[in-house]
């Protein structure tokens, strides 16, 4: 009887694992700072977009420098869905990336890809200040720079 209840409730605390789970959206979506509209900057943009969204997706920041993506970083536009500006200080290109393209293309170079459905984290941060140290919260501002590096790896906050 007791063998039961220990496998009932190892059973129904596997069950409870998926719920732990967090699809992130917008993970073929990279924004990257530009300081003009050039086709220069376009690339230099364009190739900084590949790395972030190799990092989102393998998790690994090392993979983006690899030889296996050199073609990729080189010609970003064979998995480029689209791209374009956004206003404002600092002005940004906005790249989509085609995910079944992307995907084909990192599993070719002998990556191996993190789904969308990833572990949500828990953060705390602490703000020291010379008035002392606070705990900052979700809403507060101060927690904006935690909230990008999130996004920018591609982390459920």
């Amino acid at each position: 009887m007791r063998f039961s209840r220990i496998l009932l409730a190892g059973c129904l605390s596997l069950v409870s694992l998926p719920g732990l789970a967090e699809t992130v959206t917008n993970l073929y979506q990279v924004r990257e700072p530009v300081s003009g509209q050039s086709p220069d900057e376009r690339t230099r943009a364009t190739q900084a977009a590949v790395d972030t969204l190799v990092l989102r997706l393998t998790g690994d920041a090392k993979a983006a420098q690899g030889s296996a993506i050199a073609a990729l970083r080189k010609d970003p536009q064979q998995i480029i869905s689209q791209y374009g500006y956004e206003a404002g200080p600092p002005e940004t290109l906005l790249v989509d990336f085609d995910p079944a393209t992307t995907d084909r293309a990192l599993r070719d170079a002998g990556l191996s890809i993190w789904g969308s459905n990833r572990p949500s984290i828990l953060g705390w941060w602490l703000n020291d200040s010379v008035e002392g140290a606070n705990l900052v919260g979700d809403g507060q501002a101060a927690a904006e720079p935690l909230r990008r590096a999130a996004q920018h790896r591609g982390l459920p906050l």
